[in-house]
């Protein structure tokens, strides 16, 4: 006995199979549609702001997405909210799939993130390369990022918008190390204790990333030099002394201490881990090389001055004894 069906009766199996499956995805997109029509009922306006929160978590691909992205934003400008309308662009930026909700959104930010028509038509224009050259939402991240250390007054905004799109910049295919390094840079310049991990992934990246840049040796060394000494003064900054000076080490075998305040850094953690001498010795030789290291940088300035005060006590000026030294060891 042949034990397939009959044509006629897979065809019709079929038939109610795709019954079914329309018949759900219609009830489903009519109770997508009955939810966002309910939304406009809502009197409060905090009510429907959070209303609309949870529709767009729970309809993520909605034909209503727009609406409702509007909706909410004109709600964050009625409560003059400036820092939650921006977090809540830059969130939905990353979520969206739709090529037009997505230039719609990068609209928004240009104008948000720009402080006038010069700004904007430069964020226009870096948009457009960097689009053509990389994936969305790598080339819009890539845009956005420089602006996110200024445009909150939340740093709990700020520091969260900048880990959602460092997630998106630090992937494997992604090569830009000098890039990386200025991202690392413009983290610090926050002063910002709970950024420094931030900073050192994407200088991890760019160890990483530095093995496969076509460029000379030595360059790459420079690069390798430069990258694991931005990571020990971050393991300084962090209290980290013992690893500060593990890192210092990588970083020797790739350039000199004497460049990029090398010495500096090797000196105060030599200092923090019980050589006093040692790294005074070491900080005097970074300061003699690099004349205006401690008005450059008050961190710096902070390291000599606890040292001075250490090894030659509270008498002696530690500006006036600075230059004489530098005087005689020239």
């Amino acid at each position: 006995m042949n034990s397939q069906y009959p044509p006629v009766l897979k065809q019709i199996s079929f038939l109610l199979i795709l019954v079914i499956v329309t018949g759900l995805t219609t009830c489903s997109h009519r109770h997508e549609h009955e939810q966002f029509q309910a939304l406009s009922t809502i009197d409060s306006d905090s009510s429907r702001l959070q209303a609309t929160l949870d529709f767009l978590r729970q309809y993520p691909e909605s034909d209503s997405l727009q609406p409702a992205i509007e909706s909410a934003l004109a709600l964050w400008n009625k409560y003059g909210q400036s820092d939650e309308k921006c977090f809540f662009t830059l969130k939905q930026r990353l979520m969206v799939h739709s090529p037009e909700i997505r230039n719609y959104l990068d609209s928004l930010l240009i104008n948000i993130l720009a402080t006038d028509s010069a700004g904007i038509r430069q964020l226009n224009h870096q948009k457009k390369i960097y689009q053509e050259i990389y994936p969305d939402p790598l080339g819009i991240a890539l845009v956005v990022f420089p602006y996110l250390s200024t445009c909150f007054q939340s740093d709990s905004l700020r520091n969260r918008s900048l880990e959602n799109y460092a997630d998106v910049i630090i992937r494997p295919d992604y090569h830009q190390v000098d890039t990386l390094k200025q991202f690392s840079d413009q983290i610090l310049s926050l002063h910002d204790q709970r950024l420094i991990p931030l900073s050192n992934r994407f200088l991890i990246h760019g160890i990483r990333q530095n093995r496969y840049l076509a460029i000379s040796d030595s360059a790459r060394n420079q690069t390798y030099y430069t990258l694991y000494t931005a990571l020990a003064w971050n393991a300084y900054r962090q209290q980290r002394y013992s690893y500060a000076l593990n890192l210092i080490s990588q970083a020797s075998k790739y350039g000199n201490p004497d460049n990029q305040n090398g010495n500096i850094i090797l000196g105060a953690a030599q200092a923090q881990c019980g050589e006093l001498n040692a790294g005074w010795a070491r900080i005097l030789r970074g300061l003699t090389l690099n004349p205006e290291a401690e008005k450059e940088s008050p961190e710096i300035n902070q390291i000599y001055t606890e040292m001075f005060r250490k090894i030659r006590g509270s008498h002696e000026n530690p500006v006036r004894f600075l230059s004489q030294y530098r005087r005689s060891h020239r």
